[in-house]
């Protein structure tokens, strides 16, 4: 019997439209050293029925149903049925590219603990997809956690997808993904798992499509307390950076700006997202996120840091926040259309 070197924890719900394409991309792997977990969340459509027919016989694929708990219980189940060397968790309306699995077993030959790739995001309708821009300083191999702000910056830190998490660490620490919670379960799992990483490679080779739905799914939710659940979750990095990372200076730096494009991205939420919203209850909702201590401090911070403009930092203090973003949205088109010459 071959060793299994990754576990594939596949938590599904309602997967009955995309878990061909998902199973497909898995079926195209060359290395064969793996197992697939799919955990059938409570599914309502027919998912159940349908997938179990369509992997019949394929002894490296296991289904496992359960009561609806949450995508966090649904992978914790597959975390305790694992017997990978490495952890992978994927998105049934996802799918890994080809020879995926190859490239990055070939990537933790090295001591890491945990290694970090790129991904693609593909929203839906559109016909192409786009890698993340992931800056030099962040790629190669890494020990510490000053690099954790940069990840956070850029798109790479809050998600569980495209990494390998060791299984020995998971399961020697009792790490598991908080249940009972609306938003942020994915980064509470990876700021816990990250403080018994000693070594870790991020690398720019995008191994996984991210398909987004515009108007579904957690990142487009709507919750009336948006702001604060945000909030809490910037609470929940300092407490772990006090606690257990005490990153130097620079990297503090680096954090602020994090939280300031958070409350930024949220307050932009309420303009571009959640557009079925009374138009003035949105508007207030802005100035409640502008006017708010923590954010004002986030922007002072910026100020003092040298990471912002002088008519961005006015226009932020008093509050235009309509202005601000044409303004950067202006910039952005502009800035799009020079490029494509």
């Amino acid at each position: 019997m071959k060793t299994i070197h990754i576990s594939i924890i596949i938590p599904v719900y309602n997967g009955e439209l995309y878990f061909q394409r998902c199973v497909d991309s898995i079926y195209r792997q060359k290395e064969d050293r793996y197992e697939v977990i799919l955990i059938d969340d409570g599914s309502t459509d027919n998912f159940y029925e349908k997938c179990r027919e369509y992997i019949e016989g394929n002894m490296k694929f296991r289904l496992i149903r359960q009561k609806n708990r949450g995508v966090g219980a649904a992978r914790n189940l597959g975390i305790s049925k694992a017997q990978g060397e490495w952890i992978y968790f994927l998105d049934i309306d996802d799918e890994l590219e080809d020879g995926a699995l190859e490239e990055m077993l070939q990537m933790t030959d090295s001591d890491i603990q945990w290694l970090v790739m790129n991904f693609y995001k593909h929203v839906v309708g559109e016909k192409k997809k786009a890698p993340l821009a992931l800056s030099d300083y962040i790629i190669g191999m890494h020990s510490g956690y000053d690099n954790l702000p940069r990840m956070l910056n850029e798109e790479l830190f809050m998600y569980p997808c495209a990494k390998l998490y060791s299984r020995q660490i998971i399961v020697e620490n009792g790490l598991q993904f908080p249940q009972g919670i609306k938003y942020g379960e994915d980064i509470r799992f990876n700021l816990e798992y990250f403080r018994y990483v000693r070594n870790y490679r991020v690398e720019s080779k995008p191994v996984m499509t991210y398909h987004i739905d515009q108007g579904k799914g957690a990142g487009s939710a709507y919750y009336k307390n948006s702001f604060e659940m945000q909030m809490d979750i910037d609470k929940k990095i300092l407490e772990m950076d006090q606690t257990y990372y005490h990153i130097s200076l620079n990297a503090q730096k680096e954090l602020n700006h994090y939280f300031f494009r958070q409350g930024i991205n949220t307050a932009a939420a309420y303009l571009t997202v959640w557009k079925s919203l009374p138009f003035l209850y949105r508007i207030g909702q802005i100035q409640e996120v502008l006017s708010d201590k923590r954010f004002q401090t986030f922007l002072e911070r910026e100020r003092e840091n040298g990471r912002i403009k002088k008519l961005d930092h006015y226009l932020l203090k008093k509050k235009k926040f309509l202005v601000y973003y044409v303004i950067h949205y202006m910039y952005t088109k502009i800035k799009a259309i020079r490029k494509g010459r």
